[in-house]
């Protein structure tokens, strides 16, 4: 799914480290790749190739659907093999995948077919990689910083999103949505080679305990009987397929109906990257006036609802309705921006770190697999409805994903440390596991 006010003996002791500074490094020059793809590949589809709605709905399920397939048992993998290869190998090969991609679209011989192979690759690449991270930044900085570290890895994304999807708009309008991808290539490339540099000690992989099929679901029946855990995978899960529907149609709505351009898409999304930016900075100041469960509820509601409102004062074709999508789009990142490191920190700490891999795999596995769903409801619904009432439907869905949580026991909890697995601390009445 932005931590930053913190003391100066705190972001030292993390920036010393230099193991942390190239993982930092690698995530900062991936996002900044991703951010361009994120704009890309779309407009590759719909501009360059001519694709529908539909074809496009099939070129983002390609992306997710192998979140949906075959999250649980990358899973295991990741809890049985060590983490740092994995990392290596799936960013030189997403590097690689989408030079040839560049290459493919340059020359004039990529078909919407071949980009639906090439983007489930990329989606199945990304599934390893995003496991094997998770699993492996606490044992570059260790449990005590690891809030931080995930606090200045999330703060340096919300920068880089502010530029990034800015910069692919401009670059996609100025080289074209091949070229982007290359630059996209780059990005995993030098990924790779900063996680090859880093060397950390992994220890002997846990003994196996039986099946594939009986770890996974080990994995599991921790994520659901986690009280806290299931309330921000069910959150998750339900905004993941609003927002999948409201992006699509949001790309068809800018770039098709209003015929705007790539830059003016870069220019909402960037929004949200400044938001996003802000609402880290703001975190930790916040949370600690309110407590982790007030702070986070109301960072949700605040993140959640805004593209709602936005949208439905973005329904002509005009700059104006531009101006009420950014706006929407920089509340919305600020609400998110204060959110979202809290969520990942409590993911890796509320359960032992032979269990990360297949907890994460499982909560994966329900909020990336909506989106998968969520891209394939996405083109039919814009098909059938068009694509202003598709950016109502997505953007009303994400809205109510915040409910699971506002009712959940999340409220009750005062410090995110509380919840961390076989600490002491526990908030009145919240306990754990059911």
């Amino acid at each position: 799914m932005h931590v930053t006010c913190v003391s100066m003996t705190t972001v030292t002791s993390v920036w010393r480290n230099p193991r942390f500074r190239r993982v930092w490094g690698a995530g900062a020059v991936s996002t900044l790749g991703t951010e361009i793809g994120e704009l890309a590949i779309p407009v590759l589809a719909l501009v360059t190739l001519g694709a529908s709605a539909s074809e496009l709905s099939f070129v983002r399920a390609a992306l997710l659907i192998p979140y949906l397939l075959l999250t649980l048992w990358l899973g295991v993998l990741v809890d049985r093999s060590r983490r740092r290869p994995l990392l290596i190998t799936a960013d030189l090969a997403r590097g690689i995948l989408l030079g040839t991609v560049c290459w493919f679209a340059v020359a004039g011989w990529l078909t919407i077919p071949m980009l639906i192979v090439a983007a489930a690759l990329l989606g199945s690449l990304a599934v390893v990689y995003t496991l094997a991270e998770f699993a492996f930044l606490p044992l570059v900085v260790g449990d005590r910083r690891l809030l931080d570290a995930n606090a200045s890895i999330t703060a340096t994304q919300s920068a880089i999103g502010i530029a990034g999807a800015g910069a692919g708009g401009a670059l996609v309008q100025l080289i074209t949505a091949p070229f982007a991808l290359g630059v996209n290539a780059l990005g995993f490339l030098l990924s790779g080679a900063l996680i090859a540099a880093v060397r950390v000690d992994e220890g002997q992989r846990p003994p196996r305990g039986g099946s594939a099929f009986r770890e996974a679901r080990t994995g599991l029946a921790v994520l659901i009987r986690h009280r806290v855990l299931r309330a921000l995978v069910s959150e998750a899960s339900i905004w993941n397929f609003g927002n999948e529907i409201f992006m699509l149609a949001l790309a068809v709505l800018v770039l098709q109906d209003y015929a705007l351009g790539p830059a003016a898409l870069g220019l909402v999304l960037m929004s949200g990257g400044l938001g996003a930016f802000v609402g880290s900075v703001a975190s930790r100041a916040l949370t600690n006036r309110l407590g982790y469960g007030h702070a986070l509820i109301l960072a949700l509601v605040l993140g959640n609802t805004a593209p709602l409102v936005g949208v439905l004062f973005a329904s002509g074709g005009t700059w104006a309705s531009v101006l009420a999508m950014t706006t929407a789009f920089l509340v919305s990142g600020v609400g998110i921006g204060i959110a979202n490191s809290q969520a990942v920190s409590i993911r890796q700490l509320a359960v032992a770190p032979e269990l990360r891999g297949r907890v994460n795999a499982g909560y994966r596995l329900a909020s990336w697999g909506f989106l998968s769903l969520g891209a394939i409801v996405g083109g039919i619904l814009v098909t059938a409805v068009g694509a202003w009432a598709g950016t109502v439907v997505g953007a009303a869905l994400m809205a109510l994903a915040t409910v699971p949580v506002a009712v959940s026991a999340v409220r009750r909890v005062v410090a995110i440390e509380d919840l961390a697995a076989g600490g002491a601390a526990r908030p009145d009445g919240v306990d754990m596991l059911e």
